[in-house]
């Protein structure tokens, strides 16, 4: 005759480890800063693209108007529509292309590099965050010093190297008052 049947629970060295689905999970909080859609960021270089190429083509005699304007159009479409950094690349190369074709640039040489990084910058992130995508302002912040230093010492390099050249423009000193400012404090600022 067999023994009567002990249900498992009644046996509890035969209990098997608790079923991680039926214990209660630790409670988890979320908080999120202001976000901002990844369709910003591409609509950031509908404005950065033109304002690049356009300040590189600057007063130049020999280009027609319909060579800057087909370069910025395909430029745009090509960093719009596919944010990748070689598209980013042939962006900053056609800049400078049409900025070798005003013979000495001048101030606007200095705005051309400080413009092509932040479209390099941009379409880093666009490429990050898709279309219908969100990314916190935070997390775009966060090379800000990083930014600060390149984008002053650029600037600084810059305005220094036209006051050199014998260039006395009240903006190029400006600028440069600037750029040591910006400079100073993203070196001596704490990190929070």
């Amino acid at each position: 005759m067999n023994p009567p049947r002990v249900p498992t629970w009644a046996r509890p060295w035969l209990r098997l480890p608790a079923d991680p689905t039926t214990r209660p999970l630790p409670a988890v909080t979320v908080e999120t800063g202001p976000t901002l859609p990844g369709w910003a960021l591409r609509a950031a270089l509908l404005v950065l693209v033109p304002a690049l190429l356009v300040t590189a083509a600057g007063r130049a005699p020999g280009l027609l108007p319909t060579t800057v304007a087909i370069a910025v159009v395909g430029c745009t479409a090509l960093l719009v529509l596919r944010p990748t950094p070689t598209a980013a690349g042939v962006t900053v190369v056609v800049a400078g292309v049409l900025l070798l074709t005003l013979g000495e640039p001048g101030p606007l040489g200095l705005a051309v590099a400080l413009l092509a990084y932040l479209v390099a910058r941009c379409t880093w992130w666009a490429a990050h965050v898709p279309p219908r995508g969100r990314t916190e302002v935070a997390a775009l912040l966060t090379g800000r010093r990083r930014d600060v230093v390149v984008l002053g010492a650029t600037a600084l390099l810059g305005a220094l190297a036209l006051l050199a050249s014998g260039t006395t423009l009240p903006g190029v000193v400006l600028l440069a008052a600037l750029a040591v400012a910006g400079t100073a404090f993203a070196a001596l600022a704490t990190r929070r």
